[in-house]
């Protein structure tokens, strides 16, 4: 056996770490000859002599050595290998940033300085995100200051080393992508921090209702509204983007209930207003859209199978939204529901990817296809003036949650490759049918819970004094609330009480003693007490009130008023037109648009009589009728029917 050039038991100790290479993953035209050239390797390392190698491998001797050279060099700590055999691969150093890397050499400091600027240290520079003309003009500064000369590299070249310094910048981003990481916007960053790396310790259920994931989307898509102006005509505005908060089972990919919400923002009651409905069965809404209908099946678990009506789930998964953090939000599901709850980390939507991979869905098969969609982004090709396009193609809210519905009712209807090309319906009634996972049905005590799942409880002092005449109320939300039965007797008078209310609509209370017993259910004094609205229009109806200078009293009318505000401001503000058909909508008025479209149909009318219901009405008698009046007049029977209440 020849004199070998490498200490052959030293070769066997590195061969056990280079990596095994599969032959499949090598392109079929370089395989043969990859073969052979580790097949020569291996056997040189096995002792085999050169002339003895060449003769079975057909390498010659003199390349024997080069290869192993190959295989032994390294690059950020690791040997190449059998990879340094793979035909033409270029491995080591480029020869076409040589110079380069010998400047860097020569200077250890240039490399902390490029490195120390591009992912913007503090010892170099203040600047975020330098770009590569900024840092290569830096670099060269600093060539300078290193005494390097003029007819020296890289001054010496066309581009003084610029397109060098580029492909050096681009190896140390690839090769640092933490740092990288520092460079990119915080969505990149997050996902970097927070996915790929680690071991898993959460897998996906298995069992429907196990699981379930909640989370809010605003719709891309922009609607309308109509104000009233002063001489009864109508005005078009664009409101704020409406939001979604929609309850998906982890296990078969259902959408199980949701709720819409106009607010800027979701809050904690449209939360809890989703869960109630993905929990309740559901209930068919009125279409009138032309050739809009519900699939045969219902589109929603509950119709489909009336089986599964009333269903609780194990557990909830929520993000760390304020809504979802709120301590009514968790007491109602950890208490009342006794459901567990999952938080996943801060700003870390891949942790509930399964929903938010149904609102892209919905999006890109829905709302991306309207003309007054806003698109995923503002750099989106299908986004062209939406605002312009809501107005002219009068796009409403109504109309939106139709769409809505049925958009989720074909959702739960088409197939999904996470479930083995299965509808969600189909996947939800094979594993609880056919396979037997039956989940857990509300009993007669849930059953009630549910049905106030959204209302909220409270304690006051029944206030009044017996001497002087004032007769038992209690003071909520900045109003008193009276009721015949509270005020018939003193004995609660300095008692603590528990109050419950809807959010949705606070113009009547439940009193209950402080041992559980009903009282009475007390009205609200002055206006708020004849029209329905929520808490958060009561705050900003008082606040309104407060800013105009205007006391409390009976004769009052601050939702009026801030209503009137709104319609007034709403010609110019979003929030504010949006704002006040929220407000119309809690009081269950008809809306601007029925108004709109009732006006439109009665200047097709002869005026001179009117039939309604089978009566029939002289001109004398509607001429001087509101708008409101006379639509309740024409459609007020008919009205809440139509409207699905």
């Amino acid at each position: 056996m020849a004199a070998k050039k490498y200490n052959i038991h030293d070769l066997q100790s590195l061969r056990q770490q280079w990596q095994e290479i599969p032959i499949e993953a090598i392109p079929e035209k370089n395989r043969s000859l990859y073969q052979k050239r580790k097949e020569a390797v291996d056997m040189y390392i096995d002792g085999y002599g050169l002339l003895d190698i060449e003769r079975i491998t057909g390498i010659s001797q003199k390349h024997i050595s080069t290869f192993i050279k190959k295989c032994l060099i390294t690059s950020q700590n690791e040997m190449y290998g059998y990879q340094a055999l793979i035909p033409n691969v270029k491995l080591g150093k480029s020869h076409s940033v040589g110079r380069f890397l010998q400047l860097l050499e020569q200077y250890p400091s240039l490399s902390e300085f490029i490195t120390g600027n591009y992912f913007g240290n503090k010892k170099y520079t203040l600047e975020k995100n330098m770009n590569l003309t900024t840092l290569h003009e830096k670099f060269l500064s600093e060539c300078l200051r290193l005494g390097i000369q003029q007819h020296e590299y890289p001054f010496n070249t066309a581009n003084r080393g610029y397109v060098s310094l580029c492909k050096y910048v681009r190896k140390i981003a690839f090769g640092d992508i933490n740092k990288q990481a520092v460079r990119e916007s915080e969505n990149n960053r997050q996902k970097l921090r927070s996915t790929g790396i680690g071991k898993r310790y959460t897998t996906n259920t298995f069992f429907p209702f196990d699981v379930v994931q909640i989370d809010g989307h605003v719709l891309d898509l922009i609607y309308n509204i109509k104000i009233m102006n002063s001489d009864n005509t109508i005005h078009k505005t664009t409101a704020t983007r409406a939001w979604l908060i929609a309850v998906i089972d982890v296990a078969t990919r259902c959408i199980l209930g949701y709720s819409v919400s106009q607010e800027f923002t979701y809050n904690q009651y449209d939360v809890m207003e989703a869960i109630k409905h993905a929990i309740e069965p559901h209930e068919k809404i009125n279409l009138t859209i032309k050739n809009l209908k519900y699939p045969p099946n219902g589109g929603y678990y509950s119709i489909a199978y009336p089986e599964l009506q009333y269903v609780l789930f194990n557990t909830i998964m929520l993000d760390n939204a304020k809504s979802h953090l709120s301590e009514h939000t968790v007491n109602k599901i950890v208490n009342e529901l006794k459901s567990t709850i999952s938080f996943g980390s801060v700003a870390t939507p891949e942790t509930r990817g399964i929903i938010e991979r149904f609102f892209g869905s919905l999006e890109t098969r829905g709302f991306h296809k309207l003309p007054s969609t806003t698109g995923s982004n503002t750099n989106d090709l299908k986004r062209k003036n939406p605002e312009f396009a809501s107005i002219k193609y009068d796009i409403t809210y109504d109309e939106i949650t139709e769409l809505l519905e049925l958009l989720i009712a074909e959702y739960n209807n088409t197939p999904h490759r996470g479930i083995d090309n299965l509808t969600p319906l189909e996947c939800m009634r094979k594993k609880i049918f056919e396979v037997g996972m039956i989940p857990t049905l509300a009993d007669e005590k849930m059953l009630s819970t549910i049905k106030k799942l959204n209302f909220r409880t409270d304690t006051r002092k029944v206030c009044g004094k017996t001497k002087n005449g004032k007769r038992a109320y209690i003071n909520f939300m900045g109003t008193e609330y009276r009721s015949n039965k509270l005020a018939l007797t003193g004995n609660y008078i300095g008692q603590t009480v528990t109050i419950m209310y809807n959010p949705k609509d606070i113009s009547t209370i439940d009193v209950y003693t402080s041992d559980g017993l009903f009282i009475d259910t007390l009205i609200a004094r002055g206006e708020f007490g004849t029209k329905s609205h929520s808490i958060k229009t009561r705050k900003n109806a008082n606040r309104f009130a407060r800013e105009q200078g205007w006391r409390q009293h009976d004769y009052n009318t601050p939702i009026a008023a801030y209503e009137e505000h709104l319609n007034d401001k709403g010609k110019r503000s979003r929030r504010a037109a949006t704002q006040a058909d929220i407000i119309r909508r809690e009081q269950g008025k008809p809306t601007y648009s029925e108004l709109y479209s009732m006006q439109a149909k009665t200047t097709t009318q002869n005026l001179d009589t009117t039939e309604t219901d089978g009566n029939k009405f002289a001109y004398e008698d509607i001429k001087d009728l509101t708008p409101y009046e006379l639509y309740d007049l024409m459609f007020g029977n008919n009205r809440n029917k139509r409207r699905g209440d």
